[in-house]
Order: structure tokens, then C-alpha cells, then sequence
């Protein structure tokens, strides 16, 4: 008997087990999007954490408020230990090749005060935004030093003008962008000599209109004691490989907290709908601290509200949200940078000193690829990966427009119409719809002006008759007047 229950008491256990989910599986966060209309749609996981890294596990120390990372074009990830004063750099296997704590500048020793920017270039040239020091520093790929940028120096800059860079990118032609503390002009340019040229992609003022109108009415004195209306300013920023300067602000009040800036400091970024690149919706908004820009148009952008990643594609378009703020693998304390090489995402944490690598599901995977074909034009063939995202995500309206662009240009233009209606693309949907009006006008114009045709002569024989009856009833009433 005791064997039998023994044996029942296994068997429950082992199919309460195949019922349960598998927590190892399990992710700390769910996945969404939101839908054209800006309602939150559950959506599968695009990415999960899959493994950490720290200081000690690497055995270079436990890292000291880390500020930022970065992942060079040879695949090494290079991490701006702040509080330690240091660069530490790891190879794809995540191990420390070197270390760079201090460099010769012009004979004397030197290092970095609370550098929070770091940029590495195609060459290997590493250059540091070194905050408390008020310089941006340039190094080799070796780590020696090169020169150093000090604060801009120009007729237009005030001569209490204070010098904090905090975040630093290099283009191709050289140029040097300085996001820079308390600068509300917008991003410091200088050339590729370390000139200033000027200031580019000033924010616009925000105000509110109640202090507007008191600022009109009040005295002088009233006017100096009320809030000054300035410019957001920056506080990150990346470039795209077309040389396109990506920044954020963390202004939960802007509309446009994420800008892709031209040569001319222009703002071009796509949006298609009628929602662009915010965060989230809900009441209390995202607030983007960093950016990352990988290939095929995708940017990332992460949001320290609640420690999320919001990936969008080149037209401005939501492709999933991963992340949240935490205790548990996967969750933020206090998330300050975000890089990717390929499938994976690194999110550096400064609170915790450590750095999640978060690896693409089968989910996430699919809509990588697809969104990559898709953006160079191959519609055809990610049309077909558009399916196997409708496979595990019904809702994902990407996928319709994606499938929707390709009955398209295949001229199957009513079955066009449908997945791009529910893809809720009115532009695209406007397009399939002219061109089916215009194809069937063309296969029916026979059969329609067959039928066409004797109808207007009939209608044309009737009101003859009409009239001509009308006339000779007039006719037969004179005549019997007379």
C-alpha cells in the first residue's frame, strides 16, 4: 500500500512538473508593445538576460560607479570604471586583455577625475570624456596619450563659461561632438584638430503657457524671481555609420526626447504613425538616458524611469521593450548605459557595478532579421520571416505591414489592402487601395461599358419620349382651348 501511494505521490510530482512553467526559463519582466492607437499589447520576449558580469569576476576588482561602455568595431567591450579612474576592456569571451589606469602626458603622470563618456573609433583610438578634469582626453589603441581637448574658446561663449563634458563621439571625418553639463546651446563641435566650431542641434525652449502669461504682466522685479524658460539639454548621444548624430533628454515633458541630427544640425528622424520614439505611454513617461545605434536604422534607447530597453526601427516604429528595474537577473538598479553587438545587449549598471548580456529569442531573432531585410528592401524575403512572427505574436502589427509591402509590390494589391489595414500603414493602405481601383477598372472597363453603353442609350430614349409626350399633350390642351 505505502508502495502505491509512493509510486501515485511520484507520478503527481512529475506531472505537476510537466504542467508547471520552467523556471529557469522564467523572465522578470513581460514583454509588450503598443498598438497604432497607443493601447498596450502583450507581445512575446524579444530578449532575455543571460548572463552577468563584475569586477571581481573577472578578477580586475569590483568596478566603482561605473559611468559608461562601449563596443568597438573588433568586438572588445570597453568599460569607463569611474570611481576607479579607469578603462577596463574585455574581449568577446569576457575576459580583461588590459587595463588603462593612467598615461604619460608630456612626461608627467596622468589620469582620468570621474570620466563619464567614452567613445572608441575605427582605428582604435579611444577618446574619454574626463568631467571633473574639464577635458576630453585622446588616446591610442595602446592607451598612450595623444592630446587633449580643453574647453571651447570663442567670441560667443561667455567668460563664465564652465567646461564638464560628459558624453563624447568621433565621425568619421573626425569631428568631435562634447555633450557637455549645464549647456543648453546644444552639442559642442569641434574639428577634427580639436578647433571649436560652433554649437549644433540646440532643443527647442519648453514653457508653460500660465508662466508665460505672467511673465508678460509682471514687473521687472516679479519677471527675476520667476522660472527663465532655456532649452533641454542633451545629456547622450551616437552616431549612425552615415554619420547621422543620434541624441536623448531626459525631459519627460518633450515630444521629441530622441532626435537624428543632419550635418546642419536638423532634426530627420522618421516617425510613421502617430506615435514616435517616447518610451512609454502611460502617465508617468520614460525618461532616455542613453542610445545606442546599431546596424539597419535600429536604435535603442534606455529609460531610467523603469529601467527598460525600447528598440525602434528607421521609420521610428516600436519593435519590442525588454528590461525593468529590480532585484532579481535581468533587472536594473540603476541602469546607465546600453550597448549590442549583434543578437546580444549589454546594459551597465552603476549601482550593482555589474553588466547584463541579454541574448534575442527565437521571437526577437525573427523580428531582427526580418526588420533587416525589410530595411534594404528585400520585402519579399522578410515577408516570410513576417509570417513566422504572426506564428508567435498574432498581434505584432509590424509584421502585417511588412507582409502588406510585399503583396504590394507583387501587385496582389487586394490582399495588400488587408494585412496593411490590419497593420493599421494608412499610407501604404492608400496606395494598395488606388492601385486596386485602378487594376480592376482596367480588367472590368469591357464588361462595364457593355452594360454601360445600351443603358445610357435607353436612358437617352426614354426622356426623348418624355419629352415629346409632354409636348403633345401641351398640344391636345391648347387645341381644345381654342
Amino acid at each position: 500500500m505505502k508502495i502505491k501511494r509512493a509510486i501515485l505521490f511520484l507520478a503527481a510530482v512529475l506531472l505537476f512538473a510537466g504542467l508547471s512553467p520552467k523556471l529557469a526559463h522564467a523572465s522578470p519582466y513581460e514583454g509588450y508593445t503598443y498598438s497604432y492607437w497607443g493601447e498596450t499589447v502583450h507581445s512575446p520576449i524579444a530578449y532575455l538576460p543571460s548572463k552577468t558580469i563584475t569586477g571581481q569576476e573577472i578578477g580586475v576588482g569590483p568596478w566603482s560607479s561605473p559611468a559608461d561602455m562601449f563596443v568597438a568595431p573588433d568586438g572588445h567591450l570597453y568599460v569607463l570604471d569611474s570611481g576607479n579612474g579607469r578603462i577596463v576592456v574585455l574581449d568577446s569571451q569576457w575576459k580583461a586583455v588590459r587595463q588603462i589606469k593612467s598615461f604619460q602626458n608630456n612626461g608627467k603622470q596622468d589620469g582620468f577625475n570621474n570620466p563619464e563618456g567614452l567613445f572608441v573609433t575605427e582605428g582604435g583610438h579611444i577618446f574619454v570624456a574626463d568631467t571633473e578634469n574639464r577635458r576630453v582626453v585622446e588616446l591610442d589603441g595602446s592607451g598612450s596619450f595623444v592630446r587633449e581637448i580643453s574647453a571651447p574658446k570663442s567670441e560667443v561663449i561667455s567668460s563664465n563659461f564652465e567646461y564638464f563634458p560628459r558624453k563624447v563621439i568621433v565621425d568619421k571625418a573626425g569631428r568631435i561632438y562634447v555633450v557637455a553639463r549645464g549647456v543648453f546651446e546644444g552639442i559642442i563641435e569641434f574639428d577634427s584638430e580639436g578647433g571649436f566650431t560652433g554649437f549644433m542641434g540646440t532643443n527647442r525652449v519648453q514653457f508653460d503657457p500660465v508662466d508665460l502669461f505672467w511673465k508678460t504682466v509682471s514687473t521687472k522685479e516679479q519677471r527675476e524671481k520667476l522660472i527663465r524658460f532655456v532649452p533641454i539639454e542633451f545629456n547622450n548621444v551616437d552616431v549612425d555609420l552615415d554619420g547621422f548624430i543620434f541624441t536623448t533628454t531626459a525631459d519627460k515633458q518633450t515630444s521629441a526626447p530622441v532626435k537624428r541630427l543632419n550635418p546642419s544640425g536638423i532634426d530627420v528622424i522618421r516617425i510613421n504613425g502617430n506615435i514616435g520614439p517616447v518610451g512609454d505611454l502611460s502617465r508617468n513617461r520614460s525618461a532616455f538616458i542613453d542610445i545606442d545605434v546599431s546596424g539597419n536604422g535600429v536604435y535603442r534607447t534606455l529609460d531610467s524611469t523603469r529601467g527598460r530597453i525600447f528598440t525602434y526601427n528607421e521609420d521610428g516604429n516600436l519593435l519590442y521593450v525588454f528590461g525593468q528595474l529590480g532585484n532579481q537577473q535581468g533587472t536594473f538598479k540603476n541602469p546607465v548605459a546600453v550597448e549590442s553587438s549583434g543578437n546580444r545587449v549589454f546594459v551597465l549598471d552603476r549601482d550593482q557595478g555589474r553588466i547584463t548580456e541579454f541574448a534575442a529569442t527565437k521571437f526577437g531573432s525573427l523580428v531582427n532579421e526580418a526588420n533587416g531585410l525589410y530595411s534594404i528592401g528585400k520585402h519579399d524575403d522578410a515577408a516570410k520571416l513576417w509570417k513566422e512572427v504572426l506564428r508567435l505574436d498574432a498581434n505584432y502589427e509590424m509584421a502585417y505591414i511588412g507582409i502588406g509591402k510585399s503583396m504590394l509590390r507583387q501587385g496582389e494589391y487586394k490582399q495588400a489592402m488587408t494585412f496593411l489595414k490590419l497593420g493599421n500603414d494608412r499610407e501604404y493602405y492608400s496606395k494598395a487601395l488606388t492601385k486596386y481601383r485602378r487594376e480592376y477598372m482596367r480588367e472590368h472597363f469591357g464588361i462595364y461599358m457593355t452594360v454601360l453603353i445600351p443603358l445610357i442609350l435607353v436612358v437617352i430614349a426614354v426622356r426623348r419620349s418624355m419629352r415629346l409626350r409632354k409636348g403633345e399633350l401641351k398640344q391636345d390642351a391648347v387645341s381644345q382651348g381654342g
